[in-house]
Parts: C-alpha cells; sequence; structure tokens
C-alpha cells in the first residue's frame, strides 16, 4: 500500500495542484491551452467577434417584403443579382458612350437601394460583388497602355470610396430611424401597460375604500359609545374606589387615543375614496348657493378650536358676502387642508393667514404661511396624486399622510370650473390660493 501512493499518476497530477501552480510540462507547447481553455482563444477571437456583431447589428430587412422572405440574409443573397443587372446596364452605357469616364452611377445606385433596405453589412458586400464583376464583366478597356491601367485603378479605388461613404450613411441613417421607430413603439407599450396599472389600481382603492368605510364608521361609533358610557361610569367608581384615580385617567386616555386614531383611518380612507372617484369622474357635488365669506370663517373657526396655540390671521372683503354656488362640504374640505398644510409645514409661532378676495368673476381664496417654501420644479408636482414634497420636513403636527389632500383639492376645485395654484419662494413660505366662479346672482 505505501508503494502504491509513494509513485507518482501523471494522469492524476492536474487535479492535484492548485491553478496557480499549473504549468505547461516541458515538450508540450500546447498544455496551456488546456489548462486555461478559451482565453487566448477568446484574444484571438474578440475582433471577429466584434466584426460578426458589428454585421448583425447592422444588418435587417425591410418591412415592405412578405413575412417568410423578411429576413436580414435576404439582403445577402440579392446584392448578386442587383450587381448583376447593374453591369449588364453598365455594360452597353460605356459601350455606346466611350466617353463615359466614370461608369459607377449604376452600381453606386445599387449600393444605395441595399443600404437603406437591408443595412451597411449587404451593402458593403454589394459592394465586393460589384468589385468583382466590374473587373470581369463590366466596362471594356478602352486602351492597354500603363496610363489606361492607373486610370482603372484610381477610378476602382475612388468608385469603392464613393460606394463606402454612401453605404455607412445610407445604412446608418436608417437603422436610427429603425431605432428611433421601436424606441417610440416601447415608449406607447410602456405608457399603455402604465395606463393599464392605473386603472387597476383606481379599481383596487375604489373597491377596498368603499368597503373599508362601512367597517371603520361602525368601528369610531362604538369607541364614541364606548367612551360616553365610560365618563357615565367614572363618577360612581371615583366614589367608591378612590384609588382607582390613576387607572381611570389611564383608560380615558387610551379611548381618546383610539378615538383620534379611528378619525385619522377614516379619513385616510375617504380620501382614498374621494381619488378614485375623482379619476373615474363620478366625484360627487351637491352645490347650492351659499356665502364663501361664511363657509370659510367657519372652518377657521373650528380649526383654532382643534389648535388653541397656533394664530390663525382671517383677511375678509369689506363688500360683505360672496355669493357662490358650491358644494358647501367640499369647498370647506378645500379649506381646511389648505390650513392643516399650512400649520404642519410652519413653525408654531408664526401666524397662518386666511384671506378671502374678489378677482373679477372669481371669488379668490388663499392661505400663506412662513414655511420653508417649495422650489419651482415641486409647485407643479405637488399637485399630483401620492406626491410628497422632497425634503420638506413636518414643523408641527402629525407627518402620517398619503400625498392626496391637494390632488383631491385640485379635482374639487375644477369639479367647480375653478382653478387651483400656490406662490412660492424657498425660505420665505408659499401662498395656496383657489379660484371659484361667482354666483350670476350675488347681489
Amino acid at each position: 500500500m505505501s508503494h502504491e501512493l509513494a509513485e507518482p499518476s501523471p494522469p492524476k497530477t492536474p487535479l492535484t495542484l492548485a491553478p496557480s501552480t499549473l504549468s505547461p510540462p516541458v515538450g508540450r507547447p500546447d498544455a496551456t491551452s488546456e489548462v486555461s481553455r478559451g482565453a487566448p482563444r477568446s484574444s484571438r477571437r474578440q475582433p471577429w467577434w466584434a466584426a460578426w456583431e458589428w454585421l448583425r447589428a447592422n444588418t435587417f430587412a425591410p418591412s415592405w417584403l412578405p413575412a417568410r422572405w423578411r429576413h436580414p440574409a435576404t439582403g445577402y443573397l440579392l446584392a448578386l443579382p442587383l450587381q448583376v443587372l447593374a453591369a449588364v446596364i453598365t455594360r452597353p452605357l460605356t459601350a455606346s458612350f466611350p466617353v463615359l469616364t466614370f461608369p459607377g452611377p449604376v452600381g453606386l445606385l445599387v449600393v444605395a437601394l441595399v443600404a437603406l433596405n437591408w443595412g451597411t453589412g449587404p451593402s458593403l458586400f454589394t459592394i465586393l460583388v460589384g468589385l468583382v464583376l466590374r473587373e470581369t464583366v463590366g466596362v471594356p478597356a478602352h486602351s492597354a497602355g500603363g496610363q489606361a491601367i492607373i486610370a482603372g485603378v484610381f477610378e476602382a479605388l475612388l468608385c469603392l470610396a464613393v460606394a463606402t461613404i454612401i453605404s455607412l450613411a445610407a445604412g446608418s441613417t436608417e437603422r436610427s430611424r429603425r431605432q428611433a421607430v421601436e424606441e417610440r413603439a416601447e415608449a406607447q407599450a410602456r405608457a399603455l401597460a402604465t395606463h393599464q396599472v392605473q386603472e387597476h389600481m383606481d379599481e383596487f382603492l375604489a373597491t377596498a375604500s368603499h368597503d373599508l368605510r362601512s367597517p371603520l364608521t361602525a368601528t369610531v361609533g362604538y369607541i364614541d359609545l364606548a367612551a360616553r358610557s365610560y365618563e357615565q361610569l367614572i363618577p360612581s367608581v371615583l366614589d367608591t374606589r378612590p384609588d382607582l384615580a390613576h387607572s381611570v385617567a389611564a383608560v380615558q386616555a387610551r379611548l381618546d387615543g383610539a378615538s383620534q386614531s379611528g378619525e385619522r383611518l377614516c379619513r385616510l380612507v375617504n380620501l382614498l375614496f374621494d381619488t378614485a372617484q375623482a379619476r373615474a369622474g363620478k366625484l360627487v357635488l351637491h352645490r347650492t348657493p351659499c356665502d364663501l365669506v361664511g363657509l370659510v370663517r367657519e372652518q377657521v373657526a373650528a380649526l383654532r378650536l382643534a389648535s388653541p396655540n397656533r394664530t390663525l390671521r382671517l383677511d375678509l372683503p369689506a363688500e360683505g358676502p360672496v355669493r357662490v354656488v358650491v358644494d358647501a362640504d367640499r369647498i370647506g374640505q378645500v379649506v381646511t387642508n389648505y390650513l392643516t398644510n399650512a400649520m404642519k409645514y410652519s413653525p408654531e409661532d408664526q401666524p397662518v393667514t386666511v384671506r378671502v378676495a374678489l378677482a373679477g368673476p372669481w371669488a379668490r381664496v388663499s392661505v400663506a404661511d412662513h414655511g420653508p417654501g417649495l422650489p419651482a420644479s415641486e409647485q407643479v408636482r405637488i399637485w399630483q396624486r401620492f406626491y410628497r414634497a422632497e425634503g420638506i420636513g413636518v414643523q408641527s403636527g402629525s407627518s402620517i399622510g398619503l400625498g392626496l389632500g391637494l390632488h383631491i383639492c385640485k379635482s374639487i376645485i375644477e369639479g367647480h370650473g375653478g382653478k387651483v395654484g400656490v406662490e412660492s419662494d424657498v425660505g420665505k413660505g408659499s401662498t395656496f390660493w383657489c379660484l371659484l366662479p361667482l354666483d350670476g346672482t350675488r347681489a
């Protein structure tokens, strides 16, 4: 057994060595290719492979051919008959007109034709075929002198150069055109796919938000009912067990938190539902004549009660009531969204100003804050669905949101025939505004 282990086995030697220690045996110069097979061959084949890839990229088939003939190789197959035809046409021309010193236009026309239909690769092959035919059966020699030979060589080189330039230029132009057509088709396909995805997402949002509204409303109602019952039980519990005062306060805090969370979730679901309705063009608006000044005043008063530490200024027109025909609840939703955004993205010690003014046939409502402002690139995108401005942090309140509020506001105002917009400078705050058409019966 030890003798067998001591004897080396030549066929197994390469298996016991690390790859870094392999070296070709003496007298076997081809051993390197066996050990690192493919490396030298790949390096030698790189130029040919690049040329092959270039030919493939610059060879195509015209769309006007029948389907079974629509193959890139067709250009190479047609090179010979087309150049034969060019030679047949050129030969009688040169025989009839001996003064014709450059008999290559017909061949050049064939090269351009092939380049525009099949690409640069087949057209270069057409040039080679044309040169061969020209030297064999094409143009008869007028004289056998040395000057005639030099002139013939110069003429052939000139024809080759012109044909090559035409081939490269025409083939490159046609390839660029085909790439543009393909890119346009791909862009249209992507746009169609995106549109279909958006439609499916809208259907999902509409269904999900509709199905969630009823159980959420019931949940919030049960929480409110539990809170009222709990408030009725608090006096009797504290009278009999005053030591439970701390526990009673903790339970009250939990009920308040559950109620606020339920209401926030209801608002988010309502936003999703409104978004789906607006996208489908089914946003319901119950329009009635109302006073826009009174409507804005109500929203400001409600937010003053909800946020007593914030300063909300109200600037109203001296003309008195501003009559509009709108859905009061929806317009109140817009004003509230403008105000809550202004309070969220501005410091707590800075005021927020709400103005109602007349602007010709329009009633203008604006909300101005002293927040960080918006760059010009963001002032258009913030009205998009599910978009939130980048690099702008919340300065007060909750940062929870879906990026739907302003999109809903835009849909509501445009549903009333109005307009929305924002005026903002970075570091100087923002003013969000909306225009609503005045009622024709306004006094």
